[in-house]
């Protein structure tokens, strides 16, 4: 039998991508704007004082500011629809992005280090003021609201950019508590403190950057998205269903791709078939609870068909 592709691409999905991608071009704008302005106060008074852990924590403001910058770009082309030479969508930009923003890390991380070095050689004393910790102070609490509410809009709608950035934001939070924490030892008299703390905050980067690079690789290289046994579960819920095997998942956050083969009644004619599989990709659809595009391929329910499900297990 002829497989009957079952996706439940409708006008409402179209417009609900549309709300997802306005929303998280809104959330990133706000969050681009404040980065900006934290950025802009660290590195101002980092740079007046001397200090290089200010400097470093500013630096890192900015990466966040570029990397806004970037997800915006990727999420224009993200968000275009399906065309000839793209027949699965744009989505994949969205995943190139996330890397796109680690490797704004990464170069965060080389530039703290080389500032590190000509500290270290130079043996230059940072100046610590009230001021000092007012600045960081504020900012602190701006990058604390700032990464619980991406973090929150991220997992709302699904996005792997917000998601990737929310991790670049909440790194901001550990960095400006060690900032403090090395103005303090050198108000103290402590100045290697600040040396040191500058050091720390670009393994702090370099572990984040590391931790998107990660999940991005998996998405790109099509780890399976969701278990096999969800998607087996949710098709032999649907009336008419004998069997179920050769799963697959692919994708990410945002839209998944599912592919399955279904055994149903070899005497029902082809509309009666055709029914049963949109069911079971509703049926998916509904038990993953994000968009997925859902391929059910029907066959006929011969006993020597009749076999356990396989499929590929997620490993990650």
């Amino acid at each position: 039998m002829k497989p009957i592709h079952a996706n439940q691409a409708t006008p409402s999905r179209e417009l609900s991508t549309t709300r997802r991608t306005a929303k998280i071009r809104q959330t990133l704008v706000v969050v681009l704007v404040l980065n900006l302005c934290v950025a802009t106060a660290k590195l101002v008074y980092g740079l007046i004082s001397g200090s290089l852990s200010m400097t470093a924590d500013g630096l890192h403001s900015l990466m966040d500011s570029s990397a806004n910058i970037v997800g915006l770009i990727g999420m224009s082309i993200a968000a275009r629809p399906p065309d000839p030479s793209h027949p699965y969508g744009h989505r994949r930009f969205e995943t190139i992005t996330a890397l796109a923003i680690a490797m704004a890390l990464v170069l965060a991380v080389f530039q703290i280090l080389q500032e590190a070095w000509r500290r270290w050689q130079t043996g230059a004393v940072p100046e610590v003021t009230v001021y000092s910790f007012a600045v960081m102070g504020v900012t602190l609490v701006i990058n604390i609201g700032v990464t619980l509410w991406e973090r929150r809009r991220a997992r709302e709608l699904r996005s792997s950019i917000l998601g990737a950035d929310a991790k670049h934001t909440a790194s901001d939070v550990l960095v400006s508590l060690s900032v403090i924490g090395g103005l303090a030892g050198v108000r103290l008299g402590y100045p290697v403190l600040d040396l040191l703390l500058g050091v720390a905050i670009a393994a702090v980067i370099a572990w984040v950057a590391w931790t998107i690079m990660r999940d991005a690789a998996l998405t790109l290289s099509d780890v399976a998205a969701v278990p096999v046994e969800v998607v087996e579960r949710a098709a032999r819920a649907v009336p008419g269903v004998r069997g179920v095997h050769n799963i697959r998942t692919r994708g990410g956050e945002g839209l998944v791709w599912v592919d399955l083969h279904i055994q149903v009644d070899p005497h029902l004619r082809v509309e009666e078939a055709h029914d049963i599989a949109s069911a079971v990709a509703a049926r998916v659809e509904e038990e993953l609870g994000q968009p997925a595009d859902v391929t059910v391929h029907v066959e006929p329910a011969i006993e020597r068909h009749l076999r356990p499900t396989r499929g590929y297990r997620p490993w990650r």
